[in-house]
Parts: C-alpha cells; structure tokens; sequence
C-alpha cells in the first residue's frame, strides 16, 4: 500500500478505484455462472469527536467575506443611524456539502441460484472506523452479513481508527498482530452456534498485499484474488502519482522507521529532492 492514499482528500477516489480493480480481476477469473458486481450504500462522512459532528473528508466550500462599510461621516464608535437603512447588509455566502459519498463495495453472486449473494468484499473507509452514523451502519451491515449464509472479506487498508471487529477474542489477537493493514475472511462454512473461525492476514506498511482466497458455493474451488496486483491498477489508471504531495508526511504520520523507509524509497524514485 502508499501510505499517502490514506489521505482524507484522496481515499474517497481510490476507495473506489480499488472496488472497480477488484471486480475486473474477479471477472477475470470467476468461472460461470458467478459474477462480481459492485453495489453502493450512501455514507454520511460524518464523525463524531468529543460529541462534535465534523466532516472526515474535506470539502470544497466556496466563501465571500463581504467588505466593511464605511463609518457615516468617518466618525468613530458606534454609528446612530437617523432613518432605517433599504439597502441589505452583505453577508458571507458559503456553500456546503449535503449530498452523501457513496461508499463502494463488491458482491460475488451466483447467476444459476436467481443472483443469490455468495460473498460480499468490504473496503472500510476512515468514517467507518471512528463513532458516528457510518460506524454504526458498517456495523449493521457486518452482523447482517455474519447472520447469513455469505461469505465476508473485509480490506482495511487504513492505519488509522479503530479496527472494526465484532467479537473480544478477534480484537485481542489482533491487537498482537500490531499490524498497519488487515484482511479478514471469514466463510459462511466456519459459522457455528459458539464459535467464529476467520483467516486473518495481517500486513504492514512495508509489505505486498497478500493474494487471497475468495470463496464460492458448496464445493466450488476458491478463486485467487491478488489484492496487490489490483491496488496497483487502480493507482495506476488513477490521478494519484500528480494528486498526492509526496514532499510532505503522509496522513497519519508514519512511525519514525517506516518514515524513514518511505523517504529512501521517494528519493531513489526521484519524487524528493536527492539527499545532500
């Protein structure tokens, strides 16, 4: 992964340039009669912090600050005003964001069984991963799926937020993980009364995004998913190489080691200044 994709002002666009990537490398290789699709749900983008509703990703507003009047006559203080004025004072005109983002993901469904959903793949974005509304939904969605006969890969590619996961034992093996990135899979097939089994694959800043099973129906083989090969697509068909300011930290910093990592590597590449 480059860590720089993480940004609020970026994720959005390669969110789904990642969804479209994975549904083209899975029509590639998915045997008939199945089919990936990609389907949406509308996010609000909003979090809440201290009991604060903000925006987690920037938008474009448009603002004008009106310009002051002149004092009557030049004179100082407070104006007294002999007859009501007609003309309205300028005020500041600003535009906001109301519409909701979209928030992509992928389903697998079978054309001989009327469409059934066979897996659903999730790609978390950063409102998902921090309270609010969209965690919430996430998480109505997550038990929704866990509930029923589908399998569920869930891609969180975002160092930063808290990890969603739905059960105490999950977030302590994966706490010991300490990884920046994670995949989970977890098949319809491993869910019993008492017990979840999930496949984890954990993988840091450093590391290639692992190519992963992507499970079918009854005993139809699983069909390989090489998450690198489809994350390199989408950046490479993407504005990213001119959007992103590869001078700067990336967003969330980067641990001092890993910085240093990245920096070698955007030197050697020529997107920094060589080192004198």
């Amino acid at each position: 992964m480059d860590p720089y994709l993480e940004a609020p002002d970026i994720w959005p666009d390669f969110h789904d340039a990642l969804a479209g990537a994975i549904r083209a490398e899975l029509n590639a290789h998915l045997p008939a009669p199945y089919y990936a699709r990609l389907q949406m749900r509308p996010e609000l983008g909003v979090i809440l912090e201290g009991g604060v509703k903000r925006w987690i990703v920037p938008d474009v507003v448009v603002v004008r600050h009106p310009t002051p009047a002149p004092s009557p006559s030049g004179a100082a203080g407070v104006a007294v005003l002999d007859t009501p004025r007609t003309t309205a004072a300028p005020g500041i005109e600003l535009r906001v964001h109301t519409e909701p983002l979209q928030h992509r993901f992928v389903e697998i469904r079978d054309a001989a069984r009327g469409h059934k959903l066979i897996a659903l793949i999730e790609i978390v974005s950063p409102a998902n991963k921090r309270p609010g509304p969209d965690r919430r939904a996430y998480e109505a969605k997550q038990r929704e799926v866990l509930e029923s006969d589908a399998h569920l890969i869930e891609l969180d590619l975002l160092r930063g937020g808290a990890r969603l996961l739905p059960y105490p034992d999950l977030t302590a093996a994966v706490d010991q993980l300490a990884c920046d990135y994670l995949i989970l899979l977890n098949r319809s097939t491993g869910r019993q009364d008492w017990w979840m089994d999930y496949t984890l694959y954990p993988v840091d800043v450093r590391e290639t995004l692992p190519c992963i099973p992507v499970p079918l129906a009854g005993q139809d083989p699983d069909v390989p998913l090489d998450l690198q090969t489809a994350a390199q697509r989408a950046y490479r068909e993407g504005p990213y190489a001119r959007a992103l300011d590869y001078t700067r930290p990336a967003e969330p910093p980067l641990a001092d080691d890993d910085a240093a990592w990245a920096d070698a590597l955007l030197r050697a590449a020529g997107w920094r200044g060589a080192t004198a």
